[in-house]
């Protein structure tokens, strides 16, 4: 069975935030760029979830992205390995800089 890939409301919210600013008047085919390799990015934890390490909050791993964006994400269950792993539940998408204390 294929493993899911779902959203929250507030990462869906930041992958838009982070649309707006990147596809802005004057933003250049490099913004644009970044935002296809961060949604492929995410897209690739189908098939790799438990590659990237947890980070501050217990549970949630940090996925690093082009352009020091961070995308935080839970796995069910989280085994360890990709291969048992279960569903991919992205949490949030953090840009640089972006404090990541509040999930």
């Amino acid at each position: 069975m294929p493993r899911k890939l779902r959203y929250t409301h507030r990462a869906l919210a930041d992958l838009d935030a982070i649309r707006l600013w990147q596809t802005q008047p004057g933003a250049g085919l490099a913004a644009v760029r970044q935002l296809i390799a961060i949604r492929a990015a995410i897209r690739r934890l189908r098939q790799d979830p438990c590659l990237h390490p947890c980070g501050d909050h217990p549970g949630v791993r940090e996925l690093p992205c082009e352009g020091g964006y961070r995308v935080l994400y839970q796995v069910d269950p989280d085994t360890g390995r990709s291969a048992s792993a279960g569903d991919v539940m992205v949490l949030r998408v953090f840009g640089p800089g972006q404090s990541r204390d509040q999930l």
